[in-house]
């Protein structure tokens, strides 16, 4: 294998999907208000956890930022504090957390308020709870041979917010699920040469769309059809006509209520993340998807170095911090887009969607070598941890396992290199290997 060295000042290029903000994979920015020591310490904590970081040493700046981290060691009296709470997600950080600065921070409009030392669990909790209450937008499928129907109730859910796709021809209902991976369907119940129960037998027919919601838009009044409907696991009758604002809100309160419920039943309990069986579901539906689209998709296995010896020193306690810290680091730094989970144990697996190998090994190498500035604390001990990667790009008419060893063999390679580094799959016209700087295998 031999190095690829990347300039970290360039932008990461990725076809299609979401464009990350200004050249990068960080979704989100952070402002800091702190003393020259504290925006130091802050800034090494927040790009550890996969954040851009805005500083506001001199005064908050002008542009957009998702957060702001203020301490009280330059705002006393919270009067700034209580000017960005109107506007921003507000962090204290309280040098002494006496009830009457959390009180005070209550009536400026504070949501979290943290004192040292930070804990990343804690403060990377905080800020993916700010991103769970974001408004969260729902790829809405409607099945419907009456095109201008079709497209009037289109418009009726993305006016609400929804994003919208018709197709009027229910033999590509199928391909289209596994390519949109939508969170509803809205199915018109009558349809020439096919109708909308027998559509609905079809989405059954896939174990991975057995959860996913179904609603009936049709004028059907006869009770034994309407049940025969549920029984093929429709969810619900919207009869016609409906205006547009009842059906964005019936729509909107299913989808929701299934996301939480699938959430729920695929997550992994200590991180949030999806769970071994569930990510490996997810990576078959977007190899198929990328294999049909010829958009490229890369897989990367990340594990934590010598997570044992972190057990056996600072205990299981530390351990779970670490794991949990990570976690944050890759949903901070990663697009919304990306798929995340726990592979199992201390290891991690992430496909990186619409990303050809070399612009993964950047991002994930960028990550690395933030991971690795954090520091933990178990008791009075303080200890950091490094991770290795490895990555593979999808070929054409490959399958999960095929995939996942690729991924597993350079995870390997990065192991048996010393640690600390992001190894990609060797390919058959170039190797592709990344090395950070001047690092060198030890």
């Amino acid at each position: 294998m031999t190095a690829l060295e990347f300039d970290k000042s360039q932008p990461i290029k990725r076809t299609g999907g979401p464009a990350p903000r200004s050249g990068s994979f960080r979704p989100r920015t952070v402002c800091v208000v702190d003393t020259d020591t504290g925006f130091s310490e802050m800034s090494t904590r927040l790009a550890g956890l996969g954040y851009t970081i805005i500083d506001g040493r001199n005064g908050l700046p002008d542009g957009e930022f998702w957060a702001v981290i203020i301490s009280s060691a330059v705002d006393p009296d919270l009067e700034l504090a209580k000017d960005c709470a109107k506007k921003h997600h507000t962090v204290l950080v309280a040098e002494e957390p006496t009830f009457e600065l959390r009180l005070a921070a209550a009536r400026a409009g504070v949501e979290a308020v943290i004192w040292p030392p930070i804990e990343m669990v804690e403060l990377g909790g905080w800020l993916g709870d700010f991103h769970d209450r974001e408004e969260p937008v729902y790829e809405i499928l409607i099945i419907d041979d009456d095109e201008l129907a079709g497209h009037a109730h289109a418009l009726a859910l993305e006016q609400a917010g929804l994003r919208a796709h018709v197709i009027t021809d229910p033999t590509k209902a199928v391909d289209t699920l596994d390519e949109l991976n939508p969170d509803l369907v809205l199915l018109d119940m009558h349809m020439p040469g096919v109708n909308g129960i027998e559509i609905a037998k079809i989405i059954r027919q896939e174990h991975h769309h057995l959860t996913l919601p179904i609603l009936f838009l049709s004028s059907e009044r006869d009770e034994t059809r309407q049940q025969e409907a549920r029984q093929v696991g429709g969810d619900d009758f919207i009869s016609k006509p409906v205006d547009g604002q009842t059906l964005a809100r019936l729509v909107k309160i299913r989808a929701n209520r299934a996301r939480k419920l699938k959430q729920i039943a695929e997550r992994d309990g200590l991180t949030g993340l999806l769970d071994h069986v569930r990510f490996k579901e997810r990576l078959n539906a977007e190899l198929i998807r990328s294999q049909r689209s010829g958009t490229p998709l890369s897989l990367c296995l990340i594990d934590i170095d010598h997570f044992k010896r972190v057990n056996d020193t600072h205990g299981h306690q530390a351990g779970d911090r670490v794991i949990q810290t990570l976690a944050h680091s890759l949903t901070g730094a990663l697009r919304r887009s990306d798929v995340i989970g726990r592979y199992g144990g201390e290891e991690f697996a992430v496909i990186l969607l619409d990303t050809e190998l070399d612009a993964a090994a950047t991002v994930i190498n960028r990550i690395r070598e933030a991971f690795s500035l954090l520091d933990f604390h178990a008791g009075e001990a303080a200890f950091s941890c490094t991770m290795s990667a490895g990555i593979a790009a999808a070929h054409k008419s490959d399958t999960t396992e095929a995939i996942i060893g690729r991924a597993d063999d350079a995870l390997y390679a990065a192991k048996h290199q010393g640690r600390d580094r992001v190894e990609c799959e060797e390919e058959p016209k170039r190797p592709s290997v990344l090395k950070s700087g001047t690092r060198h295998a030890s």
